[in-house]
C-alpha cells in the first residue's frame, strides 16, 4: 500500500499542503496534483460526484504521488468505505458533534483493534488481494487518516474527549459552518471564530493529533505559527472563476 505523503509531513515536523477540488473531472485532479501538493480534498458532500468519478481522481493523483482525501457525506457505512476501498488517503467527515459521533466514525473507519471496519481486501486499496492480510489490516491504520470536522459550537464542549480518542487522526476546523452556526455567516475572522480555531489547534497537538483547516495564502503562516501543520488552500472552482473574470475584464474597453 502507498504510504500518505500527508502523514510522513506531518510525522517530520513539517505543514502539510492540501489544494481543495469541487469539480470531479480526473484531469482537474491531474492538474492540480502536477503542482505536487501533499495531498487534494475531493468533496462528495456538497458535490455531485460520484464513486467511479471519485475514484479515477484517485487515480489521477496517485499518478503523482499525491494523496486525496475525501470529504464524505453523513451516510452509511458504505459512504465511508468505499471511497477507502478505492484508496483514498483520508476520508473527511463533517460535522462530528460528541464522543459518540467521534467514536461511531472512528469504528466505521479504523480495522480492529482500533474500530470494527469490515475488512474486504479485493480492491484497490490491497492492490486486488495482492496485499498480504496482515499486512492489509496495519497499514490501512497507520497510514491511511480520518479527519474529523469541527464546524459546530457545541463540538467544543466536547473537544478534549474527542481528540483524546484513539483512532481519531486528525481535527479540522471548519469556520464557514462555524460562522454561521453562530449567527454571523462568513465573518471568518470574528473574534469567536478566531478563538475556536486557536483552541482546535491547541487540543489536537496537545493530544498529538493533527491539527488541520482551510486558509487563504496570505494566512498559510500565520496559522502555522498558530500550531495547524495540515492546511488546505485555494480552490479548482476559485481559480477558473477568477481566471474567466480576468479574461473577460480585458474586454471592457473594447467598443
Amino acid at each position: 500500500m502507498r504510504p500518505s505523503r500527508v502523514l510522513r509531513a506531518v510525522r517530520e515536523g513539517r505543514v502539510a499542503r492540501m489544494l481543495k477540488l469541487n469539480i470531479a473531472d480526473a484531469k482537474i485532479a491531474e492538474i492540480f496534483a502536477a503542482a505536487q501538493p501533499d495531498a487534494l480534498w475531493l468533496c462528495m458532500e456538497h458535490t455531485s460526484a460520484t464513486h467511479e468519478q471519485i475514484e479515477n481522481q484517485i487515480r489521477a493523483a496517485k499518478l503523482y504521488d499525491v494523496d486525496t482525501l475525501v470529504r464524505v457525506p453523513r451516510g452509511s457505512y458504505s459512504d465511508y468505505a468505499r471511497p477507502l476501498e478505492a484508496d483514498a488517503t483520508g476520508l473527511m467527515v463533517p460535522h462530528v458533534l460528541n464522543i459518540d459521533d467521534a467514536r461511531r466514525v472512528r469504528d466505521m473507519t479504523k480495522f480492529a483493534p482500533l474500530g470494527r471496519r469490515a475488512v474486504d481486501g479485493g480492491n484497490n486499496d490491497a492492490q486486488f488481494t495482492r496485499v498480504s492480510f496482515l499486512d492489509y489490516l496495519k497499514t490501512a491504520n497507520t497510514e491511511r487518516f480520518v479527519c474529523h470536522q469541527i464546524e459546530d459550537p457545541e463540538a467544543l464542549d466536547h473537544l478534549e474527549a474527542i481528540a483524546e480518542l484513539d483512532g481519531v487522526d486528525c481535527l479540522f476546523f471548519g469556520p464557514g459552518d462555524f460562522s454561521v452556526a453562530l449567527g454571523m455567516p462568513g465573518e471568518l475572522q470574528a473574534p469567536e471564530v478566531k478563538a475556536a480555531r486557536q483552541r482546535v489547534a491547541e487540543v489536537a497537538r496537545r493530544h498529538g493529533k493533527i491539527a488541520a483547516t482551510v486558509c487563504g495564502k496570505a494566512q498559510i503562516k500565520d496559522y502555522a505559527d498558530l500550531g495547524y501543520n495540515f492546511l488546505s488552500v485555494g480552490a479548482d472552482v476559485v481559480a477558473l472563476a477568477q481566471y474567466a473574470d480576468d479574461l473577460m475584464a480585458a474586454f471592457e474597453d473594447i467598443r
